[in-house]
């Protein structure tokens, strides 16, 4: 569909962006009832600053009305999010803390963490439930000319990952579906990982580089602690969907009716 060669086997999700990594299409996974989630009008990404020109042209040709940014307001600002006619730029830090644009200042504050392998798991239970960036994008997606949404972080993968499963969970994906499209950034994002772990060689011990980036690794454990979490809330994924962000079963209906399609 979008004949990327770098991911034959993700060509239909992995958009082929040339100054941005992991700009994918949310479409075409299968839910609980039998339909599937339509292309073209979710997707996901990280920072965007690095566009090129065809990568605008790429982008303007997917029809994106909103473009989500959870990423802090230090990082927003020493990467900006380029500016399209006619498409809507939503900022709202996910995060309450500002994120170190240093990679090093990030390590000093959460090697420990990486170490045992508790960074993400904290991180993301920290920021799953009564957070005004993610009651914001459901409200945004969920509008009736809400769809043409783009969601991003600074990578696409942790930020990104949590709203995006909130997203599939509306639509009915099931779980290891929503796991394994989470996964799918341990692939696409490689290049940065490599030049990370070459920007540290020259500042730290080979063996706490390699605790780093093992740390930054995603697990399919981190996902289920969320999944977990919010059975033991709420009882049920769709008393959370009510209760966080007000999608009640006739709201949850008329999303779906209008981002699924009979296969």
């Amino acid at each position: 569909m979008y004949s990327n060669t770098a991911f034959p086997d993700l060509a239909d999700r992995v958009l082929p962006f040339e100054g941005v990594l992991n700009f994918r299409d949310m479409g075409g996974y299968r839910t609980e009832d039998g339909r599937r989630v339509k292309y073209g009008i979710l997707f996901r990404a990280a920072e965007l600053t690095g566009m090129t020109e065809k990568d605008k042209e790429l982008f303007r040709s997917l029809g994106v009305k909103t473009i989500f940014d959870y990423r802090g307001a230090q990082e927003a600002s020493a990467k900006p999010d380029p500016v399209f006619e006619g498409v809507t730029n939503i900022h709202l830090p996910a995060i309450a803390q500002e994120v170190p644009a240093d990679v090093r200042e990030m390590i000093k504050l959460h090697m420990k963490e990486m170490a045992n392998g508790s960074f993400l798991d904290t991180m993301y239970l920290d920021m799953a439930f009564g957070n005004p960036s993610f009651k914001r994008l459901m409200e945004a997606v969920t509008d009736a000319n809400g769809l043409g949404l783009l969601q991003h972080c600074a990578g696409g993968r942790d930020r990104t990952g949590v709203g995006s499963a909130f997203i599939l969970l509306a639509l009915g994906v099931p779980r290891e579906t929503i796991i394994e499209d989470y996964l799918i950034s341990n692939r696409t994002l490689a290049p940065m990982n490599e030049s990370m772990k070459e920007q540290l060689a020259a500042h730290l011990p080979a063996e706490q580089v390699e605790q780093f980036v093992a740390g930054l690794e995603l697990r399919r454990e981190t996902m289920l602690a969320v999944f977990s979490a919010i059975d033991e809330r709420y009882g049920s994924v769709e008393a959370f969907l009510e209760q966080e962000f007000g999608l009640d079963a006739e709201k949850r209906k008329q999303f779906q009716d209008r981002c699924l399609e009979a296969v």
